[in-house]
């Protein structure tokens, strides 16, 4: 069977050399995914801050009850010293009134001299801060300032922004590349982390010739005895984990890579699959007639799928000798960009092992065996005595089973999108691809009669058209597979990018109109930084003409009910819950109340979220807890349950108890509200200029788009663009292929055309019109899927049947589609036309 294979295929090269492009493209696009994949599992992140301890005991965010803790660790005999850090936000300011961001979105923070120890950090230059107006700074930091010993530096904090003389360089062994470090005075860095809990973390320096193991199960031990058995947001770490204890609320690499790379890689193989089923069924298609004579000489139907079947492993075989290498060059190439584009941090490295590629190489076989079965099917099926007629007009119509098994995707695609029109779901995007994923499956497997369907509505065009232009739509119809085939890539490649991008646009509009409901203040207050210090909104609140003001403070825990059984999993809720001044929040928010009203909010009540409320079961006047997450509990009073909760909170609390329980001091946002017959445009300008001292705070009016830079959305964008930049590559690549190999199987259909007295150009005319109309099917399919999705979400989200789209790129595409399918038939006709024209015997020859 094998040799058979090995001769067919060196007998039918150009048959198979569609099928091989595809697959040597579908094994480069998911090698890379699989690389960067197998990369991050790899990846660890280098310990920077607490490089110099044996076991760390982190807070997340705090660690509570540091003090006892403290002592009843520095008992153990094994334990040479007990080092406690505070760390508050600080954020530098440049040289142009700018906040510097730490690299890779990490966190930039104080700390006291005292902790410097934990690295530890070692002064290159200058000494150690003298007094309360001084700080050393991290060498990267100081760096990018370009600040040295004796100059100047301001720091945004809680408080504000501060001047502090630069009093030394300090760098640890491992030189900091995800984060930015200033050391204050105790004194001072007591102060500005101004806490109840201001402890972040508990390190531990073993004694000489204390053994690690021994030291954490101790550790362990005495953290159980000072928090009992219930436990404490605290993690003990040592070695490896000091990191995930350092960088507990900061993306990971391996994390960032498994939910961009993953959804890549789902993509990639989800193309793959329908380019390679294509390329492959035209292959065996274009074998009818052999096909045919091997069962006329006894060949059974199993022996001539098995010979398809070892066909394409040979080749997944040869493709995998070119795919594999190509891509781990791409994954190289994406791998700088996406440290360039601070999606991955410089500390990143790119680890090629033996799993990645071998299982790429697997699932490409699997695509390819699962592709040929499909292919190969319907042609063991072939009479001997029809060979002749099924060779020169394959039957147009689709199998039942096919055809049955679209109209069944289809319908749970509508019946999913009917529920997300309807609310019963959630319309988010990643529900928007998902479906947009299913479309595109049943299209693909109702392509046959769907194709069959747009030729016979183009008839009633024919007068219209010119000679070309009818034969055209009689070639198409009589070659439905060939076109199906054509159609199915760009469908794919069209619809696929119309929905990535226009699905975050119809978002942001939704969120957009959503606050523009919920806002009853006139101006918001955003920072460019890692948030507005807490002062500005005191500040806020005193200025002339100002009725409320208030921050916006997101804090996480679990909202219960307070009469709840501990072991009551159903009557938990994790919520994301928004905290806020008591008093301003009627001024400032309409949430649509529902029940109570926000009159009643105090230091011992909440808002709940109508979803919240109903999960939970409770109304206006009961009782619920909320479990922070640094350990804390705070039971409150239910004064009212309000329905504009989507995008917005599960529950709102007063910020005077929740803010003692936040992992950042710093606000999101700061909303502000002029008095009645104040002029709003006024208090504009007064908190602009009062932003003035507070570097990277943003005024914007409630009607303007106040979001804060974010790199997190910039760093999704971009590899959102890498994503559609390959997919289109892919499948232009695969609509050529598919093209030019239907296209030089045509060489026959040619010659009888030049022999019925048809000029070069005429054929090629004929050409022109079919790519054209094959454009328009693809095209007309690929909107009713952007259409079916686009509008429904745009309905569910923004209440307007008319989503927003991304109609410059999508023009890009459209056109780019119509020149590539045009460009392709007019070169590889003319090509095969000369060459035929050029052989010995010409037209007849091919004929015959």
């Amino acid at each position: 069977m094998i040799r058979l294979a090995w001769r067919s295929l060196a007998g039918r090269r150009a048959g198979w050399a569609a099928s091989l492009v595809a697959l040597v493209l579908a094994l480069v696009m998911t090698t890379a995914c699989a690389v960067l994949l197998e990369s991050g599992t790899r990846a660890a992140s280098p310990v920077e801050r607490y490089a110099g301890t044996d076991v760390v005991v982190g807070g997340q965010p705090f660690v509570p009850r540091a003090r006892e803790l403290r002592a009843a660790l520095e008992e153990l005999p094994s334990v040479e010293r007990v080092v406690v850090e505070l760390s508050f936000p600080t954020t530098a300011v440049d040289a142009s009134g700018e906040p510097v961001e730490a690299p890779w979105d990490g966190p930039s923070l104080g700390h006291s001299w005292e902790s410097a120890v934990l690295a530890p950090f070692t002064l290159r230059r200058g000494r150690a801060p003298g007094g309360d107006a001084e700080v050393v700074l991290d060498g990267a930091l100081a760096a990018r300032l370009g600040r040295g010993t004796g100059d100047t530096v301001r720091l945004a904090g809680p408080d504000g922004t501060r001047a502090y003389r630069v009093s030394g360089v300090a760098d640890p062994p491992r030189r900091l590349t995800r984060q930015y470090a200033v050391f204050h005075t105790p004194r001072e860095a007591e102060r500005l982390a101004a806490s109840a809990q201001p402890v972040r973390a508990v390190g531990v320096l073993a004694a000489a010739a204390a053994d690690p193991a021994a030291l954490r199960r101790e550790v362990e031990r005495r953290v159980s005895d000072v928090y009992g058995d219930g436990g404490a947001p605290v993690v003990v770490a040592s070695g490896g984990e000091r990191a995930d204890a350092e960088f507990w609320n900061v993306p990971s690499p391996a994390s960032v890579l498994s939910s961009l790379v993953g959804t890549f890689g789902v993509l990639s193989l989800f193309v793959a699959g329908f380019v390679v089923s294509g390329t492959l069924s035209l292959a065996v298609a274009g074998r009818l007639t052999e096909i045919g004579l091997l069962r006329a000489v006894a060949a059974t139907r199993g022996q001539v799928r098995r010979m398809v079947a070892v066909e394409a492993l040979l080749v997944t075989a040869v493709a995998a000798l070119v795919g594999v290498p190509g891509g781990i060059g791409v994954a190289l190439a994406l791998h700088g960009v996406l440290v360039d584009g601070e999606v991955l941090p410089p500390s990143f490295t790119l680890s090629v092992g033996p799993v990645a590629p071998w299982l790429t190489v697997v699932l490409a076989a699997a695509v390819a065996q699962v592709a040929s079965f499909a292919a190969a099917r319907r042609a063991s099926r072939v009479r001997p005595v029809e060979v002749l007629r099924e060779a020169a007009a394959p039957a147009p119509r689709a199998g039942w089973g096919r055809v049955l098994l679209g109209v069944c995707v289809l319908a749970g695609a509508g019946v999913c999108l009917g529920a997300v029109a309807s609310g019963r779901l959630d319309g988010g995007g990643g529900t928007a691809e998902s479906m947009v994923l299913v479309l595109i499956a049943g299209v693909a497997l109702l392509a046959p009669p769907v194709c069959r369907a747009a030729v016979l509505l183009l008839a009633p065009l024919r007068g219209l058209l010119p000679r070309e232009g009818v034969m055209a739509v009689r070639n198409l119809r009589g070659q439905n597979a060939r076109l199906a085939s054509t159609v199915t890539p760009l469908v794919l490649a069209v619809s696929l990018t119309g929905t990535l991008l226009s699905v975050p646009l119809i978002t942001a509009e939704g969120a957009r109109q959503s606050e523009r409901q919920r806002l009853l203040a006139d101006h918001v207050v955003t920072s460019a930084g890692p948030g507005v210090a807490p002062r500005y909104a005191e500040r806020a609140a005193r200025l002339p003409g100002v009725a409320a003001a208030s921050g916006q403070l997101g804090v996480d825990g679990e909202l219960r009910r307070a009469d709840a059984a501990e072991g009551d999993a159903a009557a938990v809720v994790g919520a994301g819950l928004v905290a806020l001044r008591a008093d301003a929040v009627p001024h400032l928010l309409d949430l649509g109340v529902r029940a109570g009203s926000l009159d009643r909010l105090g230091a011992a009540s909440v808002a709940l979220g109508a979803d919240v409320a109903r999960e939970l079961g409770a109304a206006v006047g009961d009782r619920v807890r909320v479990d922070w997450d640094d350990g804390g509990r705070d039971t409150f009073r239910v004064a009212a349950v309000y329905s504009r909760d989507e995008g917005f909170a599960d529950a709102v609390l007063p910020s005077a108890t929740a803010a003692r329980h936040a992992a950042d001091p710093l606000q999101d946002s700061v909303l502000v509200r002029a008095a009645p017959g104040a002029d709003p445009a006024a208090v504009g300008r007064e908190l602009t200029s009062l932003a003035a001292e507070f570097p990277g705070t943003r005024v914007a009016g409630a009607d303007e788009d106040a979001r804060g830079a974010s790199g997190g959305g910039d760093a999704a964008g971009l590899f959102v663009l890498l994503l559609l930049l390959m997919i289109n590559a892919f499948t232009a690549i695969a609509v050529v292929n598919t093209l030019g190999t239907a296209t030089a199987g045509r060489r026959r259909e040619f010659a009888l055309l030049r022999l019925a007295g048809a000029q070069s150009s005429q054929v090629l005319r004929m050409l022109v019109w079919e790519a054209v109309l094959t454009c328009v099917i693809a095209l007309s399919l690929a909107a009713v899927v952007c259409a079916a999705v686009l509008t429904t979400l745009s309905t569910a989200l923004t209440g307007s049947a008319v989503p927003a789209l991304a109609a410059g790129s999508l023009t890009v595409l459209v056109v780019a589609a119509f020149l590539v399918t045009v460009a392709t038939v007019t070169l590889v006709g003319r090509t095969v036309m000369r060459r035929t024209a050029a052989a010995p015997g010409g037209w007849a020859e091919a004929v015959s």
